[in-house]
């Protein structure tokens, strides 16, 4: 299993930590956890790979609207680019970022 804290700053930029996520384990279950009020997860698809082949065979899934987990089947050593969506509970807007997972870590 693998864990990611997302945050944003104040100036609106999303971070996730670690970058890239490190993930050993077959069907390894990456959990992502939001650090910082006045945003949340979206409801669908919070979690996207890019090319996620059969690596990632299910979207991700959110249980509340700080925690987020994304299901690796990790058979082999490749990095998947994946993108985080959020939204400012504030406003509605949505912020993006293009993090790393790397598989066989």
């Amino acid at each position: 299993m693998a864990t990611v804290t997302v945050s944003v700053s104040s100036t609106g930029i999303i971070s996730c930590s670690p970058d890239p996520v490190p993930v050993s384990g077959a069907n390894a279950t990456i959990t992502f956890n939001l650090a910082t009020s006045g945003y949340a997860f979206l409801a669908n698809n919070t979690v996207v790979v890019s090319n996620p082949a059969s690596q990632f065979p299910y979207p991700s899934s959110t249980s509340s609207t700080h925690l987020a987990t994304l299901f690796d089947a990790n058979t082999d050593s490749n990095s998947y680019k994946y993108t985080v969506h959020l939204t400012n509970t504030a406003d509605n807007s949505t912020l993006s970022l293009d993090p790393t997972i790397e598989n066989g870590r």
